[in-house]
């Protein structure tokens, strides 16, 4: 076997790691409180005669919340299909039509929108196991356990590792002097 088989014989597909917070409600609270801290220590600043600027009890509750914030994040380790389930997963959702035109939804994707993102999210989801149950209720368009938000987060990382372009890394000094734009490429929606 030469190098360039066995190079290619220990292929991996590639995978992403998604964090949702189930508590987001922590999220602003934490932001407030930031910005109650910011506030006291500029009129610290301002004033230091005042004394006890009160900054201590705040990074306090801080600090608190960020465990809360912590403790109640899932993780979910995504992977790009391998193409013959991509291709079965697409078929089994053909984007909808009305009167002989694709549904201005499903345009972009080339698939039903509606069907084939939570199938993909959940196809492409290796971690956390989840009961059928869980499932349901996370991908509900209806339900209450992820924002709108979340959602994209969640389908467009699963989406972008099956479809965008694979940026091979040269060095970390690059990382340091190009930062990320954030573009999202291979994102069928711009970014809002």
């Amino acid at each position: 076997m030469s190098d360039i088989d066995a190079i290619l014989t220990g292929a991996r597909l590639p995978e992403d790691r998604v964090p949702v917070c189930t508590r987001a409600d922590l999220v602003g609270e934490w932001k407030r409180l930031g910005q109650e801290l910011t506030a006291a220590a500029v009129k610290n600043a301002a004033d230091p005669r005042i004394g006890g600027s009160g900054t201590g009890e705040v990074a306090a509750r801080m600090e608190a919340l960020r465990e809360e914030i912590e403790a109640s994040t899932v993780e979910f380790r995504v992977r790009a299909l391998r193409r013959k389930m991509w291709n079965e997963l697409a078929d089994a959702h053909p984007p909808r039509k009305t009167g002989g035109k694709v549904h201005p939804e499903d345009e972009s994707l080339g698939v039903n929108r509606a069907t084939f993102l939570p199938a993909l999210v959940r196809a492409s989801t290796i971690a956390p196991t989840l009961a059928d149950e869980t499932w349901v209720a996370l991908l509900d368009p209806d339900g209450e356990l992820l924002s709108e938000q979340q959602w994209r987060r969640l389908w467009r990382a699963c989406w972008n590792l099956n479809v965008a372009e694979i940026d091979v890394p040269f060095s970390v000094a690059g990382l340091l002097t190009n930062p990320g734009s954030g573009s999202g490429s291979g994102s069928p929606e711009p970014s809002a």
